[in-house]
């Protein structure tokens, strides 16, 4: 979670040194590299936690395994990498509209290779559910990218080019470190198994749509709002979404940790199983929904009193990005229940790719009249078409018996709450801090709060008993765990 609010923890830095234009250079970039790197590593990452289970008790064939995914990712990305170098006059004018190609996207897509590695590696962690050697990994080079951002922006003054640099050097130096953790795990391996990497291909391949179409979706509303308005609306915007996101960022990075668990009960699905997913899955929704009322009643002030003016309106934007990554809340425990199952991954495209269109025309059609705005409705609308269709798609696979109504019961009182709450920042102070106004949010949300409490007074104890609840560990994952420590 840390990595991934890097940009948000840093964001009075970045707003204090960098002009909306260049903030906005920023977001193009980053987007376009967080969707490019599946198409970089053609989603193998999603093979390699999948195929854990399988290869893991197997030390010669896991080892082969892992070294030809990460061999056939690195020539991937050079093939891509020199694509795009060739191709530079085409797509600066197409994609990169106001950015010159010299340095800021040189640098950008210099980044992609080793930022696929970092991916491979970290599934790989996750899947071997090494939680505190990641964590520890993870802050180490968090720590690191932000002396070199302080460094490069503050003390150099080198504004977009200084950041955009500080994450290529950290991704080269964190690759370096792949390579020495594999021999240290005894699992370093340079070639490609054709039948191991085409098995895993043959899995990853139709994932591609489904993990590049949310990137792809966000990205276009980037270039079109870059084209339709300009380089600071993508910067104010891009403001709103790093405060929305917070919310997809603790939902993300649990679900990660949260699959293993949920593949690992899946293999024996018992009625203790399903029901002990069912309830931890209803909880964490809970959790979440005191998120979404939290980040979308005080997210004004934080913006008001911490950054510069020019940025003052992009709170504006978030209440209604936070109803968009509410709503994706559930898709992302009903994706597991997907990605468990062979076959139903494969389909997993037609709701992501779907929902990405809609978001995407959308866009094209409402950027034009009402700006960002209309890039936050569109993406709001689409998450609404993805988590229909993963619903009733995943009705077949639905073993834990999962509840959309109750999910929906969760997650709509706390929306209905923040819009309450925000009456007066819309109407009176829309660009002003007011202490009437912080202390009239207060009340709603411990109103929302007493609610829940009273609602739920045996839930603190409920979760602790399943927290402190053991389950055996499988032999086959008992080996694993042994010879890969």
């Amino acid at each position: 979670m840390l990595v991934k609010a890097f940009g948000f923890l840093l964001l009075p830095l970045y707003t204090l040194y960098l002009e909306t234009d260049q903030y906005g250079i920023i977001n193009i970039i980053n987007s376009f590299n967080a969707m490019a790197t599946y198409i970089v590593s053609f989603s193998l990452y999603s093979a390699v936690m999948r195929y854990f289970v399988e290869y893991g008790s197997d030390t010669e064939r896991f080892k082969r395994f892992v070294g030809s995914i990460t061999t056939f990712v690195i020539l991937s990305g050079l093939f891509f990498f020199t694509a795009l170098f060739l191709l530079r006059n085409s797509i600066s004018g197409f994609l990169f509209e106001n950015i010159t190609f010299f340095p800021y996207v040189l640098i950008g897509i210099s980044t992609l290779i080793f930022i696929s590695i970092y991916n491979v590696h970290q599934n790989l962690m996750l899947a071997m559910q090494s939680g505190k050697k990641l964590t520890l990994l993870n802050l180490i080079f968090f720590v690191l990218q932000v002396i070199l951002n302080i460094m490069f922006v503050v003390f150099l003054d080198m504004k977009a080019v200084g950041i955009l640099l500080a994450g290529l050097i950290t991704n080269i130096i964190y690759f370096i470190y792949v390579f020495i953790d594999y021999y240290k795990m005894k699992i370093l391996w340079i070639g490609i198994d054709y039948k191991l990497i085409k098995e895993s291909l043959l899995y990853s391949i139709p994932i591609i749509p489904h993990n590049i179409s949310t990137y792809l979706a966000s990205f276009a509303s980037k270039v079109i709002l870059n084209k339709s308005e300009s380089l600071s609306e993508v910067g104010v915007y891009g403001v709103a979404s790093q405060f929305g996101s917070l919310i997809d960022i603790v939902q993300f990075s649990v679900s990660k940790a949260f699959r293993p668990w949920v593949f690992d009960n899946l293999k024996n699905l018992t009625n203790e199983a399903k029901e002990e997913v069912r309830r931890f899955s209803y909880y964490l929704l809970l959790f979440y929904s005191f998120m979404y009322i939290v980040i979308g009643l005080f997210s004004q002030e934080v913006v008001v009193l911490l950054l510069p003016k020019s940025y003052v309106l992009a709170w504006t934007v978030i209440p209604i990005i936070v109803v968009g990554f509410s709503i994706k809340s559930i898709y992302y425990f009903y994706i597991n229940l997907l990605f468990y199952n062979k076959q139903a991954s494969r389909i997993l495209f037609v709701a992501t790719l779907t929902g990405s269109m809609l978001d995407i025309i959308l866009a094209y059609l409402l950027i034009p009249v009402i700006g960002m705005y209309g890039s936050a409705v569109a993406f709001t609308f689409a998450k609404i078409i993805i988590v229909t269709i993963i619903v009733i798609v995943s009705r077949k696979y639905n073993d834990v018996k999962y509840s959309v109504l109750k999910m929906l019961l969760i997650i709509i009182p706390s929306l209905l709450f923040m819009g309450l709450g925000l009456i007066f920042s819309y109407s009176v102070f829309l660009d002003q801090f007011d202490w009437f106004n912080v202390l009239y949010k207060v009340i709603i949300l411990v109103t929302y709060l007493l609610i829940i409490f009273l609602t739920n007074k045996d839930l603190p104890k409920k979760v602790l008993l399943l927290l402190k609840r053991k389950k055996p560990i499988h032999q086959k994952d008992n080996e694993s765990l042994e010879v890969l420590g």
